[in-house]
């Protein structure tokens, strides 16, 4: 897994994007699923697609599962899709801190991650 500042700037940024469509959409705790731009989507979809594919090519689980789970503009995909970039988002983290300040004081691996999307 690839991980700088600059990728997990990447990662927060499109996560708020998903999260703008999912507030959107919704209206008093009801969610009208039409009222998705679907370009916006699709282009949203592209950018975290792409991320994905630069962190850990087109092997990687989070990457296939995204390509395979998240195609249409509804609130289900978007979950899903949300999902993933939450769990990725929770491993760059972890990976980064490994990498800095974890590694320096001789501890390995971050415990369990916060999201899974299995």
């Amino acid at each position: 897994m690839i991980v700088d500042n600059n990728t997990l700037e990447k990662a927060d940024a499109l996560y708020d994007v998903g999260r703008d469509f999912v507030e959107r959409g919704q209206i008093h705790g009801s969610v009208v699923e039409n009222q998705f731009d679907a370009c916006a989507f699709d282009k949203w979809r592209k950018s975290v697609n792409n991320l994905l594919y630069q962190i850990g090519g087109c092997e990687d689980p989070h990457y296939q599962r995204f390509s395979k789970d998240v195609r249409k503009a509804n609130v289900k995909d978007l979950g899903e899709g949300l999902r993933i970039l939450a769990a990725v988002r929770d491993e760059m983290t972890c990976a980064s801190t490994r990498s800095g300040t974890a590694m320096s004081k001789g501890k390995i691996g971050c415990g369990r991650l916060s999201v899974s999307y299995h």
